[in-house]
């Protein structure tokens, strides 16, 4: 078992959960951990949200007694926004901050947000120091290995390595795919390798395409990355954290669960989500992770249509129920 290093935290494992856009709130994070993840992130917030005390007040955006350690992810082109914001959420609690120079969404790249600033490694390198003036915690940045594959591109995102890595940066995670690809394609962790060898005493951390437990412990043995980050493939899906777990401490993976385990946990879930939003809001919400929850249902396809039907607690629950035994 290897540990991952993110400045003063020590994780015992060397994964954590990405922060997801519109999963990843506190009922996620709290899964998360109760199956084996030393760390959850929440999903980006703009820093520009995260510097109004109205916004940190509500309990979606707090981070909960029980689920140190928390990180928050920001989202700005301003590196005095960016700081104010990290600053912001330290005192609410969050224990490390994770800028986003990543996000491939048309409507940040429109503003010239996330995955645009790849083209920027000056505005990048500003930001990062901006942000490690403001906080004293530990700070890491997601990135793409660069806006396209174009050389230009290329020329970029090796500047920004570099700039982060003499900045001291804590950890950089690197997604395996442009900003272009989205999440098209393979990812490439051909490219995480060689950063991991051009910068042999930084800590990177891989993402892309990271599902199974005992493949990327063998991926990072031939990589030699630090760690990994959990993002897509632990929606609905929070026994891919005991999987992993089991993988990188050397035990033999956990029995599939069964369906009244599924249950179970689908149960435990959507009760966290009650405690964040009305019913209607809860139950609407809750259709997002059903994907996820149905993927391991031998009939997958009508038990999906009855979660995605329900409007109401009573029938959500009915419908589980119903499907699960």
């Amino acid at each position: 078992m290897t540990e991952l290093r993110l400045g003063h935290l020590s994780l015992d494992v060397p994964f954590f959960q990405a922060p997801l856009s519109g999963y990843s709130d506190w009922a996620m994070r709290k899964l998360a951990r109760e199956f084996g993840c030393p760390l959850a992130l929440t999903g980006v917030m703009l820093a520009k949200s995260a510097t109004n005390p109205r916004v940190l007040r509500k309990i979606a955006f707090r981070p909960s007694d029980d689920e140190h350690p928390v990180g928050a992810q920001i989202l700005s082109r301003s590196p005095k926004v960016m700081a104010q914001a990290a600053q912001a959420l330290v005192d609410a609690g969050y224990d490390l901050i994770d800028l986003n120079f990543a996000c491939p969404a048309p409507k940040v790249l429109r503003r010239r947000r996330g995955g645009a600033l790849l083209n920027e490694p000056d505005l990048v390198i500003d930001i990062l120091k901006a942000v490690q003036d403001a906080v004293d915690c530990p700070i890491i940045m997601k990135l793409r290995i660069g806006a396209n594959r174009k050389p230009e591109s290329q020329v970029n995102f090796w500047q920004i390595v570099e700039g982060s890595v003499k900045q001291q940066v804590n950890a950089l995670v690197i997604h395996g795919r442009t900003v272009s690809q989205r999440y098209r394609g393979e990812a490439d962790w051909g490219i995480l390798a060689e950063v991991k060898q051009r910068f042999p005493t930084a800590t990177i951390i891989g993402s892309g395409d990271v599902f199974n437990g005992p493949a990327t412990k063998s991926l990072l043995s031939q990589t030699g990355l630090d760690g990994v980050i959990i993002a897509r493939g632990a929606v609905g899906n929070p026994w891919i954290f005991s999987d992993f777990r089991a993988a990188f401490e050397n035990r033999p993976l956990p029995a599939s669960p069964s369906l009244h385990e599924q249950k179970q946990a689908m149960l435990h879930h959507f009760d966290m989500v009650m405690q964040l939003y009305h019913e209607r809001r809860a139950v609407g919400y809750f259709r997002k992770f059903a994907a996820g929850y149905t993927r391991r249902h031998p009939q997958r396809k009508k038990t999906l249509l009855a979660l995605m039907a329900a409007k109401t607690r009573a029938e959500l629950h009915a419908a589980i129920d119903h499907w699960y035994g």
